[in-house]
């Protein structure tokens, strides 16, 4: 591993020190921060280091672009001697009001970071799993597999168990967000998945529970059900150790908040998740209703989305949507700013004149090409110039209107970049899918070579 302590000092001081980090974690690229005080995060200084590709305040964190190696650089911030010191540790928590100080964080900020922390430990295996269904899928268009043997149902439910059970999982990361027992969290999500309770929810249909007739809602798929029942009983449970005695709470407690909340969340907060399931697929039924429209906006923008930490509020949506349904166009087309910004990193990399700034570009449109992760290219290269940033919209944009006129939808969710790509083998209109890549990528690179060439991104030449 390479030795990132003059790094790990630098972003450290960068934010303030470490008597001013309530909490780090990481994502796939970022440090994310919890700080006590954000006006000592010195961005400025923070750019300046080597090493750092960026800086960002957004989803209530304050964030530091590292690359795709975050993670050596995250294991050396939290072996540091000032952070052991603190007692910070890398599995904390990161939002705890003991610790939060005076921080103010605005309701969209928290209700992204809530997203982020339940839904982002799932996007890896979501990957995974639709690379692996769509191999799998592929080889039974192929007449190698037969659909109905075990092999074909084995692989299909890498990706589809997950779907399926979701509730189950997010019960856990939202039980730790929600600062309640991760366990017994799990076990509401599993009681509500149980085939003889699950078999008997019909959406939409009559059901009768103790003896309180109701409108059933089926919990396949779904996560506004499990994240309000999981964030009202981590209140329940709170209330409970205050007024239990210490020595009940080991067997009270957790009998008590299932006792309740099982029943609740079939009775209560399923119906209620319907209705606003309900809400927004009419909402989604209006925008989606052309998909010229939706391919357009999310080619263009959905990168921009991701830059701003956004999308923890968008991808759920899209995949309860498409497990519904069984296809969703906008996961599709939000990829599409991926590729432009790859062939806008291939331009920089050709032509620029700058050693440095060709280094760089070629960095990024490495990883872009190989993970799909864009934000060293976004933060190292195209950020530095409005031209080239609204190259990576109109290119994305113009690749996403291939995809509509086209039709193409995500059956499962995948990445974009070569390691993932086997995941968009069962897509609705491969062929078509394939085509707005290379769109993307060849008119990303024509129009940034022009820019370029003209000297209208000065910087680069």
């Amino acid at each position: 591993m390479k030795d990132y302590k003059k790094l790990v000092q630098s972003v450290i001081a960068g934010v303030g020190g470490a008597d001013n980090i309530n909490d780090c974690i990481h994502c796939a690229t970022r440090l994310r921060f919890s700080l006590k005080d954000e006006s000592k995060f010195d961005q400025t200084a923070l750019k300046a280091v080597d090493g750092v590709l960026g800086t960002l305040v957004s989803s209530g964190y304050c964030q530091v672009l590292i690359g795709t190696h975050v993670g050596d650089v995250y294991a050396k911030l939290m072996n540091a001697p000032e952070m052991k010191a603190k007692g910070l540790k890398a599995s904390d928590a990161i939002d705890d009001p003991a610790t939060a100080g005076d921080k103010k964080t605005g309701l969209l900020d928290c209700f992204t970071k809530m997203m982020s922390d339940v839904y982002a430990p799932y996007i890896p295996i979501l990957a995974t799993g639709g690379i692996a269904s769509g191999v799998i899928g592929l080889l039974a268009n192929m007449g190698v597999v037969d659909s109905a043997s075990l092999t074909y149902q084995t692989f299909y439910a890498i990706f589809y168990a997950l779907i399926y059970f979701f509730p189950i999982l997010l019960a856990f990361t939202a039980g730790k967000h929600f600062k309640c027992n991760p366990y017994v969290a799990v076990t509401l999500g599993a009681a509500i998945m149980y085939p003889g309770v699950a078999d008997l929810l019909v959406t939409g249909e009559k059901a009768s529970l103790v003896g309180i007739n109701f409108t059933a809602y089926n919990f396949s798929g779904s996560f506004i059900p499990i994240l309000l029942a999981v964030f009202c009983m981590s209140y329940f449970e709170k209330w409970l150790k205050k007024v239990l005695p210490q020595m009940t709470q080991f067997i009270l407690v957790p009998f008590l908040c299932l006792i309740v909340f099982v029943p609740l969340t079939i009775l209560v907060f399923g119906p209620i998740g319907g209705l606003v399931a309900n809400a927004i697929n009419a909402v989604y039924g209006l925008v989606g209703a052309s998909k010229i429209l939706v391919g357009i906006v999310f080619g263009g923008f959905f990168s921009l989305v991701i830059l701003l930490g956004m999308h923890w509020a968008v991808t759920p949506i899209l995949l309860g949507i498409m497990a519904e349904q069984g296809f969703e166009p906008a996961l599709a087309a939000g990829g599409m700013g991926n590729y432009a910004a790859l062939g806008i990193c291939l331009a920089v990399a050709v032509f620029a004149k700058n050693a440095g700034d060709k280094a760089t570009a070629g960095s990024a449109a490495f990883t872009n090409a190989l993970c799909g992760i864009t934000e060293p290219g976004l933060y190292g290269i195209i950020l530095r110039s409005k031209w080239l940033l609204g190259t990576m919209i109109v290119s994305g944009a113009a690749a996403g209107l291939i995809l509509g006129i086209g039709g193409v939808a995500a059956t499962n969710f995948s990445f974009s970049g070569l390691l993932a790509f086997s995941g968009w083998f069962g897509c609705v209109n491969f062929p078509m899918y394939c085509v707005g890549i290379v769109a993307a990528i060849a008119l990303g690179f024509i129009l940034t070579a022009v820019l370029l060439k003209s000297g209208k991104v000065n910087e680069y030449n």
